[in-house]
């Protein structure tokens, strides 16, 4: 019986993450293990001839990796996830520069041709996308989205379940707070405080994320 490997999310991130696994896999030799979606609202039972379950219907003890793009709900899902028995675990792709000297969480993601410098954190639960660049140093905690070509200075924190936009710009050492977003394309030069909305170049606090959502849901 082959091993499972669940990604979470049926979506367009889902789509991708599964490509990334699929060559991290084929370089390992690992063709022992099968890759599924949970989505539990999906009205089809594949995408891409790649089977979708349900949560209940996973194999407790197999890994899994969350791939959607709303930080809060990459939260709820982590939890979900844990509660059934699976075991959060990180996906790079090999096409991704990833210092041994640096640190990733479980259950993260990096996408291909990002850079990950040295001594750079990256916690639990965090999608890096394409092409993005994580200097050294960088600090990204918990269930953040960092979309992709983002650059990050050296230095930069970004606190849990927030998001950078396509394209945005962190002078290093600049301080991000937890659920705040970071506008596609934007440039930001000064710290930013939990629970905003940060546009523009330079980026300037437009509103509260009072819903503390990306995508408005």
């Amino acid at each position: 019986m082959s091993k499972k490997w669940y990604i979470y999310g049926a979506g367009g991130l889902g789509i991708e993450t599964v490509d990334y696994l699929m060559d991290r896999l084929a370089c390992a030799g690992e063709d022992d293990i099968a890759c599924e979606f949970i989505d539990d609202n999906c009205t089809t039972d594949n995408r891409n001839g790649i089977p979708i379950v349900t949560l209940s219907d996973t194999v407790r003890g197999s890994k899994a990796t969350i791939a959607v793009g709303e930080p809060s709900l990459r939260s709820v899902l982590y939890k979900r996830a844990k509660d059934a028995g699976l075991e959060l675990s990180s996906i790079i792709s090999p096409k991704a520069y990833v210092s041994s000297l640096s640190e990733i969480g479980e259950g993260t993601i990096i996408a291909p041709f990002c850079s990950v410098q040295a001594t750079a954190s990256i916690g639990a639960n965090v999608s890096v996308n394409t092409a993005s660049i994580i200097g050294h140093d960088v600090k990204i905690e918990r269930d953040c989205v960092i979309s992709s070509m983002v650059n990050l200075g050296g230095g930069v924190k970004i606190g849990s379940g927030s998001f950078c936009g396509m394209g945005a710009l962190i002078k290093e050492g600049v301080a991000v707070g937890s659920s705040t977003i970071i506008g596609m394309g934007s440039v930001l030069h000064k710290d930013v405080p939990d629970d905003v909305i940060a546009l523009g170049d330079p980026a300037r606090v437009m509103r509260r994320n009072e819903k503390k959502s990306v995508f408005g849901k």
